[in-house]
């Protein structure tokens, strides 16, 4: 319910009823509006105010942090669906599988999956185009074990998200490590990418609602389709 709430609070930054500077309804209010309780108004809140979105000024309230709109509007889900989100970003993805491989897991990627080094996972190297241009190179690894349908049915052309979704495994939470990096030599020249092109690494888990892993992820995005936008905010001081 808090994350209802939130969202809720999210659309209404995005769609401008609630713009720069504007003061949130209060916890009794927002109780009110949305038939819930106070410790889940103030769960909702926090989780605004930890995206940078909301700011409390001591005494009058919680308002609609400068910036927000652009956070809300044009900022990236670090664990949306790769599918959804270069398709909100406007692009029309194809996904075209590279390979698929089993191999021993990384330390890694055992701790996570909880597997011995005895055991063995998935590796799935996908490409997402859009109209001939690389967007995105993913490596996805698997539990065999964890996935939402048979090895032989999986469908790695289409999204993995909706697939675990379908079975009630909705991505809820991710670890995300991201560093600048190169394209591989043959990904260059498999889609012709220009050389002076710059690309980002995200790395890491993503989990369900249970906190149960899903798969690793390790991902190259071209930097111009997935820009990140980071909020530092110093806390203020208490006496």
């Amino acid at each position: 319910m808090a994350q209802q709430v939130r969202d809720d609070l999210r659309d209404q930054m995005r769609n401008g009823t609630l713009a720069v500077g504007s003061r949130l309804p209060s916890e009794p209010e927002s109780c009110e509006i949305y038939g819930v309780s106070r410790a889940t108004v103030r769960e909702a809140y926090r989780l605004l105010e930890q995206e940078g979105l909301v700011g409390v000024r001591r005494g009058a309230g919680r308002f609609v942090l400068p910036g927000a709109t652009v956070v809300v509007q044009g900022s990236v889900n670090l664990i949306q669906s790769t599918t959804a989100l270069l398709s909100d970003l406007g692009y029309d993805p194809r996904i075209e599988l590279i390979g698929v491989t089993e191999r021993d897991p990384l330390p890694e990627e055992a701790t996570a999956f909880g597997l011995s080094v005895s055991d063995t996972v998935l590796q799935v190297e996908r490409a997402y185009v859009s109209h001939g241009e690389l967007l995105t190179h993913a490596v996805n690894v698997f539990d065999p074990e964890r996935l939402p349908r048979p090895v032989d049915e999986m469908e790695w052309t289409g999204s993995v998200a909706e697939a675990f979704g379908a079975v009630g495994r909705d991505i809820s939470a991710g670890i995300t490590d991201v560093s600048a990096a190169s394209l591989p030599e043959a990904l260059i020249e498999r889609y012709a990418v220009p050389q002076n092109t710059a690309w980002l690494r995200f790395d890491g888990p993503l989990f369900d609602q249970e906190h149960q892993p899903l798969w690793w992820s390790y991902e190259m995005w071209r930097s111009d389709v997935r820009v990140l936008r980071v909020v530092n905010r110093r806390e203020p001081e208490t006496a």
